[in-house]
């Protein structure tokens, strides 16, 4: 870590007198050039992609939440964890994009878990244009069972395999429309 500095931003120091170890609402660490490479905030925070910072807005889930997240050396966007009181997700990144969630979601007696994985597209498409199609889910939640679904290059589900909370299996065959042309 060496040539990284911590920035405080959007935070302040508390009154726990010599105590400087404690910060309220957010804060920053930044390398010697001001590039973020860290950020913990308590609130959704913007995405920074390709030298350009998008609204908090554009970045799915809720508001509320405890968000750890890593930036590279130019301050792009690379992943993060984030927390909230009926979730949390691990996400890596493409260079443009999602690349990998793996996350889990709860209310009441509902909720699972999930791991999400997406097709890369072409990195150097920029960041508004960039298509990552879905590759392969795995589930694992309280209505719809278990289930691995296999999709192709343009995130079309071609294979599904599945556990209804019946205990009953299926594994299903789709075709580029979806319609199932082999099950068992």
């Amino acid at each position: 870590m060496a040539g990284v500095g911590v920035g405080v931003a959007a935070g302040r120091i508390t009154e726990t007198g010599a105590d400087t170890s404690t910060v309220e609402g957010s804060f920053t660490v930044v390398d010697r050039r001001g590039k973020q490479r860290f950020l913990l905030a308590t609130r959704k925070p913007p995405i920074i992609l390709g030298g350009k910072t998008y609204p908090a807005q554009t970045r799915g889930g809720p508001d509320d939440v405890t968000a750890l997240v890593f930036n590279d050396e130019n301050g792009d966007e690379k992943g993060g964890i984030v927390a909230s009181s009926d979730g949390a997700l691990v996400s890596l990144d493409y260079p443009n994009g999602d690349a990998i969630h793996l996350q889990t979601s709860w209310q009441d007696k509902v909720g699972g878990a999930a791991l999400t994985m997406t097709h890369i597209g072409d990195p150097a498409t920029p960041i508004d244009d960039a298509k990552h199609p879905l590759g392969v889910q795995l589930f694992a939640d309280t209505e719809n069972g278990t289930g691995l679904t296999l999709c192709d290059p343009q995130g079309r589900p071609r294979i599904q395999l599945r556990v209804a909370m019946d205990g009953t299996p299926s594994i299903a065959i789709l075709d580029e429309k979806g319609a199932v042309v082999r099950q068992l």
